[in-house]
């Protein structure tokens, strides 16, 4: 067995350089300082900042200098931690940044109430004169929250209850993945694994497929046996946007979040509407895979074991570069001297160690370079995961090289657009230039998954947000048999005939982490449909296209999410970008066929 390295023993040029961040510990420490210093200071500033167009720009430029260092430090800090998460030293310096902005949440809070209470005309009066105009999209968009703002004393009652808001998902997480066991299993070697949240993908994917049945009922009747509680901290989170939306006067929780980017609960439910429409294309896929799989009735833990397994070649970290590098040369020299950069100047922590956070993601902020973590081990999936978070890294790159930070940030919506391109154009080349039919099977394959997992998976617990929040605005009461037989319901419109819906998956929403965070996976759908009409008129070579790709990643978050998109001519509010993405993913499905049939 091999043995994992831990931080030390791993090459420093393997690892990311943080030094852009903060050439040393002392540096971090003296930023601490400062932002102590200043929030002091922004207190003296409570009652007269708007007494004047200087002490406004004075208060706003001190709460951004607080906003740009803390959020440098917190960087800084989640990237030492995730480096070796066993790090005790590291542990303590997450404990005390998060606590320092708890902080700062609470003495910046009177900022807004303060801006409202003036009125719009007073501030406008200020706006107009040159030196706001950084500030001009933040203030304006601070005022649209007039009729949902408190006073001042309320928001800050509110702002010292974010601890206690989070309480839940904190609750759930620890006992998902830490108090919670479901004992092990004997894998297709006839080994015996431990089954964990972090081992069930593997187990799922499983070529046998009573390795996949037993790992299934394992883990559900695990979550079912702690159904009471976990529905408890979902109701808490439920119960809290049902208030909190009736305080702020908003509609409903819907309206709530999709308020900040400026977008109508109505696309929200024709999402879901246009999604369901195609379910079709979706039994279309599943009938294929209950074919190849040669199972007489395909059940719910067959859905995840490929119909091609993964080649067992690897490839070296600088095969894969080349690869990543070769693919995404159709979008120019701009951008691939920004992707050499990224290779060269250590953005990127390439390899697991002990201790070290798993999966992948990329993190920057306005002040240093984004950084990537990895844990690259030479698979094909390895190889997409570079070509995905560096599309993460060079989306954030050009936003803050083209904005100011009042502007720079890009939000969740439009987050995962330019990641998905990316991964995309590289599926692309991939089945362009292999030679291999079970590799070029292997991709499409996955191509495939990602569709039924980014638009039809996520759009069903999309609707089963919707649908929750909805029975308790309703004055009904939300138990765990009420939230289970609606999930069991969702699971047997999604997946029609083709699929026996075992009656386990009633308990699948508890492990679900994301609805901890509401009416967010809804973007995961939209985000993925973008990316198709980008990728497609890139590869189409449509005149003009490449450069208005660029210039949509440069436009950071300086207009709301939907105003942005129309820089490269979408109008996704009319639902034909989602509906071209299902008819592309009909294209890759007809494209396995053609591929698996051939000699």
């Amino acid at each position: 067995m091999k043995r994992v390295k831990t931080r030390e023993e791993v090459k420093k040029e393997d690892t990311w350089d943080l030094t852009d961040l903060y050439p040393n510990e002392k540096a971090y420490e003296q930023d601490l300082e400062t932002i102590r210093a200043n929030l002091k200071r922004i207190q003296t500033m409570k009652d007269t900042f708007l007494e004047s167009a200087d002490s406004f720009l004075a208060c706003l430029d001190l709460e951004m200098q607080l906003d740009r260092m803390l959020t440098k430090a917190y960087i800084y800090a989640g990237l030492k931690l995730d480096e070796d998460q066993g790090n005790a030293k590291s542990q303590e310096r997450k404990g005390k940044i998060e606590v320092l902005q708890n902080e700062a949440v609470q003495e910046t809070a009177f900022i807004t109430p303060s801006i409202l209470k003036a009125g719009k005309q007073k501030i406008q009066t200020y706006l107009q004169e040159e030196r706001f105009k950084d500030y001009r999209h933040t203030i304006l968009d601070v005022l649209r929250y007039q009729e949902h703002t408190l006073s001042k004393e309320e928001e800050k009652i509110l702002a010292s209850y974010g601890n206690v808001f989070s309480s839940p998902d904190k609750t759930a997480s620890y006992l998902r993945n830490v108090d919670l066991t479901f004992g092990t299993i004997e894998n297709e070697q006839h080994e015996e694994v431990e089954l964990t949240n972090s081992t069930y993908g593997k187990l799922m994917a499983s070529s046998q497929r009573k390795v996949r049945k037993e790992a299934f009922e394992r883990l559900h009747q695990g979550y079912a046996s702690v159904k009471n509680t976990l529905s408890s901290t979902y109701e808490s989170i439920v119960e809290a946007d049902v208030v909190t939306a009736r305080l702020r006067n908003y509609q409903d929780s819907l309206s709530m979040y999709l308020y900040g980017n400026k977008i109508d609960t109505k696309f929200y439910e024709g999402l879901i509407q246009k999604v369901k429409a195609k379910l079709p294309s979706l039994f279309s896929y599943f009938h294929l895979k209950k074919e190849i799989l040669g199972v007489d009735e395909l059940h719910l833990y067959d859905l995840y074991a490929p119909l091609v397994q993964e080649s067992e070649k690897t490839y070296s970290f600088e095969e894969a570069k080349q690869m990543v590098l070769d693919a995404l040369s159709i979008l120019g020299e701009e951008y691939q001297s920004l992707l050499q950069k990224a290779f060269s100047e250590r953005w990127i922590d390439i390899y697991p160690n002990k201790g070290k956070r798993g999966g992948a993601y990329s993190w920057g902020g306005y002040d240093g370079n984004p950084h990537v973590l990895l844990n690259f081990e030479g698979t094909m999936n390895d190889i997409s995961t570079i070509a995905h978070e560096l599309g993460h890294s060079l989306h954030s790159y050009y936003s803050v090289h083209h904005n100011c930070y009042q502007d720079h940030d890009y939000v969740i919506f439009l987050a995962e657009i330019a990641s998905t391109v990316n991964e995309m154009l590289f599926y692309h080349y991939f089945l362009q230039h292999s030679k291999d039919k079970k590799e070029k099977l292997y991709v499409l394959n996955e191509m495939l998954d990602m569709f039924k997992a980014t638009i039809y998976r996520q759009t069903m617990f999309a609707e089963f947000e919707l649908k929750a929040h909805q029975i308790r605005e309703q004055g009904e009461v939300l138990t765990q048999e009420a939230l289970s037989d609606l999930y069991y319901k969702l699971n047997k419109e999604y997946f029609g005939n083709e699929v026996v819906v075992d009656q386990d998956i009633r308990y699948e929403w508890l492990r679900i982490p994301h609805f901890y965070t509401p009416f967010y996976v809804y973007q995961y759908a939209t985000g993925l449909s973008v990316a198709c009409y980008i990728a497609k008129n890139i590869l189409e070579e449509k005149a003009g296209f490449k450069e208005k790709y660029l210039a949509f990643l440069k436009t950071g978050g300086r207009d709301y999410p939907l105003e942005l998109l129309k820089v490269i001519d979408v109008d996704i509010a009319n639902g034909t970008v989602i509906e071209d993405a299902i008819s592309y993913m009909e294209e890759l499905l007809e494209e396995f066929k053609k591929t698996y049939s051939e000699k």
